[in-house]
This record gives structure tokens, sequence and C-alpha cells, in this order.
């Protein structure tokens, strides 16, 4: 969309699609908003007043400038992204780690390890006296790793005393308290002999997925990456700042799962749906200006192609799948395209005429209710009759309804194909 809206008009124009969108979401989806900073605080309260308070889960900080940018005093460096759900049954994805490496294999699989002992000093055993307790290794259990089994009791077995580590001569903590331990024993917590003598109890960690942080760095965002990636697909520089792949890529995969639906109402230079055929989901992307005919589409029939950018690499993309492309049929639209390219003044007569007494098919167009037909003045010169013809044309009746297709000047304009398309499409069948 047009990214010179003033204040307001932006407010209003986000708003009525918002909450458009919230009547489409599914009671487990999910909204991703990226926005700069000069709207996000307002935003915000519409983004509350839509999904309520309650179902705002995260602003992520988008770190996309690493350097910034000096608008004067403090530099720029970061965008932002809102997160809300529709409701408590949203959930979302961790994170899959494809490059985590565990050091470790025991019976039941790979594994590493993380260190029970609280290194906050401030935590210690004057004001955590219940995570400061001894803990008994077992001489007799070290496995091919080099660790020892524990127990939270002393026993003939378990033999060896093990208290937490003295740092600063403070005695610090355990991060875990006697009950957790006491259900860990013998399966997560081993104790290891240290250099100096002492011993290290840790917990065997198995997970290769983390959960998603609240900033996400350059490494992952950069929009150069984007252009430069959106430049060599299509031949030509057409977004200033596209979103890269990895970024749809990391929101699609924490928000949904193979087979679910993305919509994407701003589709741009078709980023989202691009990663969202790469990675085995439904879309549905929406745009009204002209360029989806020269850069959506197209670049959507290479990534069907096969086409190797973007996250093509990361999820071993082949090529395949489909999407169907429609238009909306134009009703205003065209009186309005023929306004905006009139050349004269004659120009515009002729289509102000068109508008009121109606097209071929005798089908006037849609006048705005706050029209006032008397301030068209010829004597006024081209430029403010082409901004009142503009003006008088109602902007709820750009394209016909699905509800007008069976009206006989409607139906008149149309194919028996197209006909037979909208039905199937509007109310299923073959």
């Amino acid at each position: 969309y047009n990214d010179k809206f003033n204040h307001s008009a932006w407010l209003t124009f986000i708003k009525n699609r918002i909450e458009i969108a919230y009547q489409l979401l599914s009671d487990d989806g999910s909204l991703f908003v990226h926005l700069d900073n000069h709207e996000v605080k307002y935003l915000g309260v519409i983004l509350d007043e839509i999904f309520g308070s309650d179902n705002f889960v995260e602003l992520i900080t988008v770190v996309n400038n690493p350097r910034g940018r000096d608008y004067g005093g403090i530099a720029n460096m970061h965008e932002f992204i809102y997160v809300y759900r529709k409701s408590a049954s949203t959930e979302f994805n961790p994170i899959v780690d494809k490059d985590k490496k565990f050091p470790f294999k025991d019976s039941i699989g790979p594994f590493e390890v993380r260190e029970l002992r609280n290194r906050n000093t401030a935590f210690n055993s004057g004001n955590r006296p219940n995570l400061f307790y001894p803990i008994f290794a077992d001489p007799s259990s070290k496995d091919e790793n080099g660790f020892y089994e524990v127990s939270e009791v002393q026993s003939d077995q378990y033999s060896i005393e093990i208290l937490p580590k003295v740092s600063q001569g403070i005695q610090t903590v355990w991060r875990w308290g006697k009950p957790k331990l006491a259900e860990n024993k013998g399966k997560n917590v081993v104790a290891r002999p240290m250099s100096d003598g002492g011993w290290s109890i840790q917990e065997k960690y198995r997970k290769n997925t983390v959960m998603a942080r609240s900033v996400w760095w350059d490494k992952e965002v950069n929009s150069e990456r984007g252009t430069l990636h959106l430049k060599e697909l299509m031949g030509a520089k057409v977004f200033a700042f596209p979103k890269p792949e990895g970024t749809l890529k990391r929101i699609i995969e924490i928000a949904t799962n193979e087979g679910d639906l993305v919509l994407d109402f701003f589709m741009g230079s078709a980023t989202t749906q691009a990663v969202a055929m790469k990675m085995n989901r439904r879309f549905i992307g929406i745009e009204q200006m002209d360029y989806i005919s020269t850069v959506s589409v197209p670049r959507l029939q290479k990534v069907i192609e096969g086409e190797q950018g973007g996250i093509s690499k990361d999820v071993n993309w082949q090529g395949g799948g489909s999407f169907v492309y429609t238009e909306l049929m134009p009703k205003n639209m065209g009186y309005l395209q023929d306004i905006i390219h009139a050349k004269t003044l004659d120009d515009l007569k002729v289509v102000y005429n068109r508008m009121l007494e109606g097209t071929d098919t005798m089908e006037p167009a849609d006048i705005s209710f706050r029209a006032d037909l008397s301030k068209i003045d010829w004597l006024q010169g081209f430029d403010e009759n082409k901004r009142l013809l503009v003006k008088l044309l109602d902007k709820n009746g750009l394209y016909y309804n699905y509800s007008e297709i069976d009206d006989k000047n409607v139906r008149d304009l149309i194919s028996d194909e197209d006909y037979t398309f909208n039905k199937n499409f509007y109310e299923g069948g073959d």
C-alpha cells in the first residue's frame, strides 16, 4: 500500500483490515504485523482493542541495520513485529536448531549437559536455604562419558558428599530444589569430577529446539539480502525493502504447521506466499497494485519451477505446487482507471457521462452518497474536475460483489466459464 499515508488515515486504513483479519482468523491462529517506529505506539492500542490485551504475545525487535540510521541524536537500527494470538488455544512452535551438536550419548540418545549450580552469588546458603543441601555421588557408577549417578540422600551406595561450589567466598546454591532433584535422579542428573578437585552437578539436555526470542538480529533479517534476492529473481529492483525469505520462514515455522493456511493481505512481491509454498503451507495473497502480474505471480511461477534463492536450500526445495490466480471484477474501478488515465477535459466529460448514463449494459456507476453533483463545473478546468470525479465514485463499489452474479446486467458481462468458476469457488463443487 501507499507508505505515505498521514497518521490518522493510516490508522483507519489498517484498523479496518485488521478487524476483518480477526474475523477470518481461526481460533488457534495468530497475527504478525511488521512495521517501523512511526506508528508502533498507536497500532498497539488498536491491536489491544481488536484482539484483547490478554492476547498480546510479544513485540519483537527486528535489528535490520546494525550501524543504524542517524535521524538526529540517536541512530535508529531496528523495526518491530507485533505478535497477537486469537485465543488461549493458540500454540507456537519452538524453532528447530539444525546445527545443534550433542557431545555425549547414552542408551537413550545424544545429549549435552547443563550445570545445576546457580551462578548468581546473590543467591546463597544464607538467603536460599531450601536450595542449599548436599547430594551424593555413587563412586561405582562411572559411565563411558565420565559421569556418576547421584542421589539426594546418603547411603552405603551413594557415599561421595557433594556441596555447591564456593564462589568468591560465598557458598552458592543449586538451581533445583530437592523435590525436582529427587524426581530426576538417575535419569537426567549426573555428577562429574572437576580438575580442581570439586564436582560439577549437571542435567542431561536433549532438545534441539529453542523458544523464539524477542530480538531478531541482522544475520536473520537483513533487508538488503531480501532486495538482492528479489533483484536476482525478477531481474529488477522493484521494492526498496522486501522482507527476506528467512524472516518469513521464522514467522511461519513459529506460528503454523504443514498444511495450515497463511494469509498476507499486503502481498507485495509475494515473499510470504513463496515461503509458504516452500514450507508446505497453503496460502492466500491479496494485492491491488498492477505489479501483481509482473512481479508477484511470476515469482510464484519461478518457485514452482524450483528456483533456489532465499530459503530453498534450507528446506531442500525442489519445486512443485500450484496456485489459483483470480482478479475481482471491476465496477467503479473501471471508471476510476479511466479518470486517472484521462488526458483532456473532453476525456473527463466522456467518463462522467458514462458514470451517470451507464455502460453498454446500462450499468451506471455507484456514486458516493456524500457526493454533490452540482459541484461539477467544467469551467473549473481539468485538474479540479478530475479530483471531483474521483471523489464522486463510491469506493465501496469499486468491484462487483458475488451476490450480484445472477443479476442480468452482471451475468451478461461474464463468460459461462467465469460464471461456473465463481460458483465452484464460493459454493464448492467440481
